[in-house]
């Protein structure tokens, strides 16, 4: 096996239970508290520990959506795509992903389906060098995420597509490697698709290696290729070929669609398919017989609106209209191989609708060597002042109305901090900076 089953340096391996996951609403509409709130009990309950969300480029998704999502360790992968592949504003990017990366999120890909004609403006997909102009415009965004602190995430190619797609990575691998891109090289992670397309869940599997007979937009009678569930093998193999290793890939969406056409009917496959074909890849990947170098699955699609497009290949309809079946028969499988996982986050829950009954709570770093004289004589004229309660508890903190934290973000986070506001808790954080800004400290307090 290569060395490159093994995380790129920059990568911060996720804690996962069963790998799974789901593309969510395929809109940017619906990242609003009350959808956090209804979704994210259904997403534990599929066993979900992924998420796509569909982002635009001029405003981030809400840091109140993604942070009940992380606490409940489900990994956001937040996917900005315009209408087209074009220039975008660095400055307005930089903001964006910075924010994310503070926030926690790992993963930021940036456009969508480069191999396709429709995703670049008329005109443009016909013209000369399409592979070095799609570089020109994706490696800066691959600096900006590098220089966050996240890995750059090569856009995912649609499965066959105007410019095959096996030739379009291909080209784009080498086209890095000539350029002597050896930083983003070294930290890539590739975005992928992994569609079942009409077929089995295996269909492709072994890559190129086991189907020699298959080449670009030729698929000869008894042969298979990557427009199935298995496109990673055949991706794997391109990037074994051209850098030595394999690196990481993040599933965008795949599995079986409900809307899919059989081959030899023409008309939509039916139901059953669709729940056998995605429960087998839901059992190869919690039994992990699918390569490491595959972080995720995320189902096409959790849900829609009853009027989209995609609307059809929803597992779940908003207010339980409609439930797949492979939606049911996922729960049995999660209640049978990871029952615990439908209980992480229920505390972050709890807290949105438990009581609060303290007024006033003062949270105070916690030492190995004890708390120093200056957290104490911070805390103490607070405490006096507003008569708060003072102590190390984030759990007790969360019953708060004001939390004030006492200390920078290395001694109490900003993802503890998240947690409280997720609750319902109005932070105030004091350090030695909001201590020299604030010459009338003391007032400032007592008045919140």
């Amino acid at each position: 096996m290569s060395k490159s089953n093994k995380p790129s340096p920059i990568l911060s391996t996720a804690k996962q239970d069963t790998g799974l996951g789901f593309h969510f609403f395929p809109d940017s509409l619906h990242y609003s508290s009350n959808d956090i709130e209804y979704w994210l009990p259904e997403l534990q309950n599929l066993g979900a520990n992924w998420i796509t969300l569909h982002a635009e480029t001029n405003r981030s998704i809400p840091e109140t959506f993604l942070s009940p999502l992380l606490q409940s360790n489900i990994e956001p992968i937040i996917h900005i795509k315009n209408n087209y592949i074009d220039h975008l504003d660095t400055d307005i990017l930089t903001s964006i992903i910075h924010a994310y990366a503070n926030w926690e999120v790992k993963y930021v890909c940036i456009y969508d389906s480069p191999n396709m004609r429709h995703a670049w403006k008329p005109g443009e997909f016909d013209r000369k060098h399409l592979v070095d102009r799609f570089l020109d415009l994706w490696i800066p965004i691959a600096m900006i995420q590098l220089d966050c602190g996240l890995s750059p995430i090569l856009s995912p190619l649609h499965q066959g597509g105007t410019y095959w797609d096996t030739s379009f990575l291909s080209s784009v691998l080498t086209e890095l490697v000539n350029r002597k891109h050896t930083t983003i090289i070294d930290n890539l992670i590739l975005a992928i698709y992994a569609m079942a397309g009409p077929y089995a869940a295996d269909w492709g599997r072994g890559g190129n290696l086991a189907w020699p007979a298959s080449k670009p937009y030729l698929t000869p009678s008894g042969s298979q290729d990557q427009t199935g569930f298995w496109s990673f093998n055949w991706y794997a193999e391109i990037m074994e070929n051209i850098l030595g290793e394999i690196k990481p890939m993040i599933m965008i969406a795949g599995g079986a669609r409900k809307s899919e056409i059989d081959l030899n009917t023409k008309q939509t496959k039916n139901i059953a398919w669709h729940t056998t074909c995605n429960s087998t890849i839901a059992h190869a990947m919690i039994s992990k017989h699918l390569p490491e170098y595959l972080m995720n699955v995320n189902y096409w699609l959790l849900t829609s609106t009853t009027d989209d497009q995609y609307a059809e290949d929803a597992w779940i309809l908003p207010d339980n209209t409609f439930t797949a079946p492979a939606a049911t028969e996922l729960r049995s499988i999660i209640m049978k191989h990871a029952p615990n996982i439908a209980t992480l986050g229920k505390e972050y829950l709890d807290t949105l609708h438990h009581k609060k009954n303290i007024n006033h709570y003062i949270l105070l770093p916690k030492f190995e060597w004890g708390l120093s004289d200056w957290h104490w004589n911070i805390a103490g004229p607070i405490a006096r002042e507003n008569n708060a309660c003072c102590g190390f508890s984030v759990k007790e903190a969360a019953l708060a109305n004001t939390v004030t934290l006492i200390g920078d973000n290395n001694e109490i986070s900003t993802n503890i901090e998240n947690k409280l506001k997720n609750s319902g808790c109005q932070t105030i954080r004091i350090n030695q900076r909001s201590i020299d800004t604030n010459i009338n400290y003391p007032t400032f307090i007592t008045n919140n």
